[in-house]
């Protein structure tokens, strides 16, 4: 099966990766190391942040302080608001994220990736904008089911920053896929970023200098999308391979490593 989808949102996305699959190369400069995984609506199948960023910029228009804020990051634009309306955000934050644990599911082909990469040598890590604790959720969930390790490592928005390897990158995920290697020893280019938006995923993991960049995209279609942004509107925006399920990429994966195939930085 062909796992570059060519298929476009109506609504908001273009085509995806429409050449990728000739990029393929036998020659690699840096064999892959690891992975860096997404957690919502990637390594689980729901994904709440369309819901908590229209949730939020709800409890901004209300607030006296808020009406005029740019609507950019989250955490930035609640510190902003009245007390009452950081109060109202931070409540609302919790009840969403506490139905999403409560509703949490494993992303179909979720397990026996992270299981072939496991008997495979390869890293995981899984970087999300949700709580650690909520990661860790996850993570007994996948543990459950498999009998390999699951993830070497686990970064959430409140995971303590390594105050000894300064940023270097606008967007704090980039800093922390730039943390995760030097954690594992290894250069950015010798990972792949994987999730299921262009707009976090996908651009910091291009602008942490990634060996690649996959994006999920359900039956072709990129769930994440209410930014409004198009997936290849700029270089930043242009993941290396688009894919329709978890299954796809072990299979990819598979391929590559039975013909002894690495990969270039962006190309996969």
């Amino acid at each position: 099966k062909n796992m570059v989808s060519n298929r476009s949102n109506s609504s908001s996305s273009s085509p995806c990766g429409q050449t990728v699959s000739n990029q393929l190369s036998a020659t690699a400069a840096a064999p892959l190391k690891g992975i860096v995984f997404d957690m919502d609506g990637t390594l689980i199948q729901l994904n709440v942040v369309n819901e908590l960023i229209q949730r939020i910029y709800q409890v901004a228009d209300e607030d006296p302080l808020g009406k005029c804020l740019e609507r950019d990051d989250l955490d930035v634009m609640i510190a902003k608001l009245s007390p009452e309306g950081q109060r109202k955000a931070k409540k609302t934050i919790v009840e969403i994220l506490q139905r999403h644990v409560d509703n949490m599911t494993i992303q179909e082909g979720g397990p026996e990736l992270v299981a072939f990469l496991a008997r495979n040598g390869v890293k995981r890590a899984v970087l999300t904008r949700n709580y650690e604790r909520n990661a860790i959720v996850m993570q007994q969930m996948y543990a459950q089911v498999m009998t390999e390790a699951t993830f070497d490592l686990i970064i959430g928005k409140d995971t303590p920053y390594d105050t000894s390897f300064p940023p270097e990158q606008e967007i704090p995920k980039a800093d922390r896929i730039r943390q995760i290697c030097n954690i594992w020893g290894c250069d950015t280019n010798e990972v792949i970023m994987m999730g299921d938006s262009i707009t976090d995923d996908i651009v910091e993991g291009n602008r942490a200098g990634c060996g690649g960049t996959v994006l999920l995209q359900p039956i072709g279609y990129q769930l994440n999308h209410f930014y409004g942004t198009r997936i290849g509107d700029s270089r930043e925006r242009t993941p290396t391979m688009c894919v329709e399920s978890l299954t796809d990429v072990r299979h990819f994966f598979a391929a590559q490593m039975n013909n002894d195939v690495c990969y270039q930085q962006g190309e996969m």
